[in-house]
């Protein structure tokens, strides 16, 4: 499958493969990887929270994130310090 499904505290994400493998030290990669995912087509479920998740992967796939007011800056670093990005 060219693409990884995520369950991040309930909220769904698919990601493409071609993505991780841009980011291949982090915790994401690591755990889609086929060595640590068996089925290829199953959900991986993180417990962190799903609504920043989005904000991870905007990082990921442009190097830079602009957040809401809503959202806090400490909150993302410490997702990205969690993902290992």
């Amino acid at each position: 499958s060219n693409t990884v499904n995520f369950n991040v505290g309930g909220e769904k994400y698919q990601v493409s493969r071609s993505l991780l493998e841009m980011h291949d030290d982090t915790m994401l990669t690591r755990s889609a990887s086929d060595q640590w995912q068996k089925e290829p087509e199953s959900e991986i479920f993180i417990e962190r929270d799903g609504a920043l998740f989005r904000f991870v992967l905007k990082y990921l796939r442009d190097g830079k994130v602009f957040l809401p007011l809503t959202v806090a800056k400490n909150d993302l670093i410490n997702e990205l310090d969690y993902y290992g990005v």
